[in-house]
């Protein structure tokens, strides 16, 4: 099968790396409907309000809100209604209604629910809301006022503009002080709800909608916010952000007074995000913000906030503002580091990181190749509330900047469109490449200049809008010494072209490729033309890459030999996890110890498990061993439930290989504990085999040779594979089962029995462990909704088969070996087999084959010995600590037997009764263990039956 990887204009391929600097609202999810859902339709019939029952199983107790307000969409219907849609296509599809805020009352992480939530067949994208912050620095003035305006060539741009001619740029901020004695006469004006009304009432103050908007007396602007999170009609400022970026953009020109802005002939509109409290950096309701200013006439709208988090939602708020001509810019973050940023890096918005006054890139401005533009953005002075003035240094400040610049095109050349403003203020900025060459490609394609912006009446611009690499073996991989294809699609969005040259060299990186293909002739291209080229670039990577590298090339367009535009491509090299993909399954295996996925939770680095090509069945696999529950490295989810640990050190990148395997592959890696804070002394060499042969195209084998590499023997060692297997949407409505006559575990979707089967095996002869987990939790298993703490790990993977069953809901299961003892030196292989068919008997008959082979193929595997239930005290809700009260029991008993259970102390002195002399079957069973207000200490729990006395040991704390 034919591997690509495609970017998509620097928004697709920064997607994943930003997910760790994600900062999001708690207990809260968006989910975009599929257009015509029975859940949207029903939804949409209660008022876009009110809790969803098919959401209930999985998030619990909920409330639901629109994420676009009905208001703002009445806005965009008004403003679709009075514009001329042969220029600008309305989006068909109203995605925007469709987009919904979930918030729950559940302790669970939002990412991980997302995810979830996001294989509902309703459902077209699940994601955290993203919390965006203001990206000013304050600084103390001690340097020269406006150095930015000469920088630019501002005011000379000033007098190419058209006189008596203006143009609206929407600041979705904090609000604007529209009183400023330097910023008040530049402030927009909504006509619709200025004068009298029918009934000689002032329009700006009669309480209704008198231009049909769906917002009341907002003659001014409009607050999204307020005090408290209630809208008003007020946009005044809380945080002195917005004013100081309005000021930036439109602060009055040639009045004596203080400051000017980039801008002339620029009415700022303020739509209000933040709260009214003045140290309140946290804004709210953007896309609301966003969808106001284009919908009230805005041609350009600056964004001066962001985070790390991307959003699905967001994006198609964009597409939406730029259907109604506006053009975003946005400020691309103050992290100081390489990493997309949002809103800024999606496409079609203008990205503006900073410079300064020597046009050097500041310290605290992010780079990425998202990035369009540079503009000064340190010690900027502007005004601020009260008629008053200060320096601020941000990305904050460079985007308005940048936004003045986009205005000043537009009102110069009205007839361009978004994304064309975009492509002149990017195509006429001044090259500073000599004085940022470790950023190269990284900052944009230089720093705005708006006499050059507004003057040149031919401006070309290129953009590649389309990147795709393959590779030679065709495995997606890209890896030292292998020679890649890239694939371009350009689009020419200015003038036209007669001899188009796209030329392709090496970025500023850790590593240079070689370019074997570094030019190709497009010819004549047309404005508005787009084209694939008829040829891919080869390059040809070397022996020295990194793993997990970032390749960086640069595409440069030129038409005859005259330069055009400059954009960097991106792309991982050297991965460090790999996909095998040669019978009916297809999984991918990491370098620690993950099978399914390389990035928890986001999971889009790597395929899952599907089978025959169809959906994962796998959201999560992960390696667990331990002594004690302290003691236990791992890659599993951890304390916090969207970070997994990560306790193993690579030793062996993973590697694809054929030897070894009978008709098959497969892929080795080697990782050590050696880092852990409680490491063990283990190293583990892991293969994952996929074979071919028909009894066994339906099977993985897995194999973990565990080595004890100190000087002292490792006792009670505990090894086994934790799945959080998902078959069907969220994996609901599963259930998992242990079979003790053929020691399998099965993991089947109880609704749905035309979706397949999951099976697991431990096929070593070693003592078995095997936990029916509930993901939700129940009184005999933890949840892992919140958390999943080591001693809940060492609970599910220690003392034999722990629990058998399930409820039906979303399941997971572990599965291992244990325990067994290393003395210095020594190696013991435990065996898996993961197997996925139509049913149990397929599955069962697969397994018993896979054990076979690896029987055949000189691995740790034996033939199974049935599992007799033993007398044993299987979980202690609330263990190892307990307070008084009642706490659930769960027991098995290996034959019929009077049972008696009660608690002790260190001395064998009786606390309290659970269970007095009662007869029961062989089986598992739950009571209820009510502990009274006992002093603090250890405690035991007794089991006593006609055949055994077992105890399990726990602390009191009060």
């Amino acid at each position: 099968m034919l591997r690509s990887l495609t970017l998509s204009l620097a928004f697709i391929a920064a997607f994943c790396s930003v997910v760790s600097a994600a900062d999001v609202e708690p207990r809260t999810v968006v989910i975009t409907w599929r257009s015509g859902s029975p859940s949207f339709l029903a939804w949409q019939a209660a008022g876009r309000r009110g809790p969803i029952t098919d959401l209930t199983p999985l998030v619990g107790v909920h409330s639901t809100a629109p994420y676009i307000l009905d208001a703002t969409l009445t806005a965009v219907d008004r403003a679709h209604a009075l514009r001329n849609h042969t220029v600008i296509r309305q989006t068909p599809d109203r995605t925007i209604s469709r987009i919904m805020v979930v918030k729950y009352e559940a302790d669970v992480d939002p990412a991980y629910l997302a995810r979830k939530l996001s294989s509902l067949p309703d459902v077209q994208v699940a994601e955290p809301l993203s919390r965006h912050h203001l990206l000013e620095m304050p600084n103390d003035p001690d340097v020269g006022l406006q150095y930015h305006l000469p920088l630019i060539r501002a005011i000379d741009a000033w007098d190419v503009l058209p006189l008596n001619k203006t143009i609206v740029v929407g600041i979705v901020d904090t609000g604007i002080d529209t009183a400023h004695v330097d910023l008040g006469a530049n402030v927009w004006r909504n006509s619709g709800e200025m004068g009298l009304d029918a009934n000689q009432q002032d329009k700006r103050f009669n309480n209704l909608d008198d231009d049909g908007n769906g917002f009341a007396d907002d003659w001014y602007g409009w607050d999204f916010l307020g005090a408290d999170g209630t809208p008003d009609n007020e946009p005044l400022p809380g945080n002195l952000h917005g004013t100081h970026v309005g000021g930036i953009v439109a602060a009055v020109i040639n009045n004596a007074i203080g400051v000017a802005g980039v801008g002339k002939n620029i009415r700022v509109m303020p739509v209000k995000i933040g709260y009214d409290d003045q140290f309140s950096s946290t804004v709210g309701r953007s896309s609301d913000g966003i969808l106001y200013a284009a919908s009230m006439g805005a041609s350009i709208i600056n964004c001066s906030f962001g985070s790390g988090s991307p959003s699905f939602a967001d994006v198609t708020v964009i597409e939406e503002a730029t259907t109604l001509g506006s053009l975003i810019v946005a400020a691309s973050g103050n992290d100081g580091v390489n990493m997309a940023f949002y809103p800024a890096a999606y496409p079609q918005v203008l990205s503006v990181t900073a410079t300064d006054e020597l046009d050097q890139l500041t310290y605290f401005s992010n780079r990425h190749s998202s990035v369009d533009v540079c503009a000064p953005g340190l010690t900027i002075y502007s005004t601020v509330p009260g008629d008053r003035y200060d320096y601020l240094n941000g990305t904050s400040m460079a985007s308005p900047v940048a936004a003045a610049v986009a205005a000043m095109v537009r009102l110069r050349f009205p007839d361009y469109s978004p994304d064309e403003t975009r492509a002149v203020v990017m195509s006429t900025c001044d090259n500073v490449d000599t004085l940022n060459r470790i950023f190269m490609g990284l900052y944009g394609i230089g720093r705005v200049n708006a006499l050059k912006a507004v003057s040149e009446s031919s401006p070309r611009w290129v953009s590649v809008i389309r990147s795709t690499f393959t590779d030679a073996d065709e495995d997606g991989f890209f890896e030292p010494n292998e020679r890649i294809r890239l694939s371009l699609d350009i689009r020419n969005e200015l003038e036209p072209l007669s001899h188009c040259v796209v030329h392709v060299t090496p970025a500023p990186a850790a590593f240079q490729p070689e370019i074997v293909t570094d030019s190709i002739v497009v010819g004549p291209l047309a404005h508005g033309q787009t084209v694939t080229l008829a040829e891919d670039v080869l390059i040809d990577l070397p022996s020295d890459i990194p793993f997990n590298g970032e390749l960086r090339l640069m595409v440069t367009i030129t038409d005859s030999s005259q330069f055009v535009s400059r954009q960097m491509i991106t792309a991982v090299v050297n991965p460090t996890y790999r996909t095998i993909d040669v019978n009916y399954l297809a999984a991918t295996v990491n370098s620690i110890g993950n099978i399914g996925y390389n990035d928890y939770p986001s999971n889009v680095q790597g395929v899952g498990l599907s089978y025959k090509g169809g959906p994962s069945l796998l959201f999560e696999g992960a390696l667990m061993v331990g002594v004690q529950p302290r003691d236990l490295p791992n890659v599993a989810r951890g304390a916090q439930t969207d970070i997994k640990d990560t306790s193993f050190h690579p030793l062996r990148i993973a590697e694809l290989r054929t030897d070894s395997v009978p008709n098959g592959s497969r892929i080795v890696t080697a990782f050590s504990d050696i880092y852990d804070p409680w490491s063990i002394g283990l190293s583990i060499t892991q293969n994952v085999y996929a074979m071919t042969a028909d009894s066994l195209k339906r099977t993985l084998l897995i194999t973990l040779d565990v080595t004890n590499r100190v000087d002292t023997v490792i006792r009670d060692l505990f090894v086994s594979q934790f799945y959080d297997f998902d078959i069907g949407p969220s994996g609901s409505n599963n259930g998992c089962a242990f079979d003790r006559s053929k020691g399998i575990g099965l993991i089947q979707n109880t609704t749905r029995p035309d979706f397949p089967s999951v099976g697991v095996a431990m096929i070593s002869p070693l003592p078995m462990n095997f936990f029916a987990l509930d993901n939700d939790g129940d009184v005999s298993s933890p949840s892992i909704y919140d958390h999943f703490l080591r001693a809940e790990k060492w609970t599910t993977m220690s003392g034999g088969i722990r629990r058998a069953n399930s409820r039906i809901t979303d399941v997971s299961t572990i599965i291992g070996a244990g325990p067994f003892s290393l003395a210095p030196g020594e190696s013991k292989q435990v065996c898996f087999v993961i197997a996925v068919g139509e049913d149990y008997t397929m599955l069962s008959s697969d397994i018993a084959s896979a054990r076979a082979a690896a029987e055949l193929m000189g691995l740790n595997a034996a033939p199974y010995k049935e599992i007799p239930i033993e007398d044993r005290i299987s979980y202690i809700e609330g263990s190892p600590l307990l307070g008084p009260g009642s706490h659930d029991v769960s027991f098995a008993v290996g034959q019929t037997s009077p049972v008696t259970i009660d608690v002790i102390d260190l001395f064998g002195n009786p606390i309290t009764t659970v269970v007095d002399n009662e007869q029961f079957q062989a089986g598992t069973y739950t009571r209820t263990m009510n502990l009274p207000n006992i002093a603090q200490g250890t405690y035991f729990l007794r089991m006593t039956t006609f055949t055994s006395s077992v105890i399990e040991g726990f602390g009191v704390v009060r």
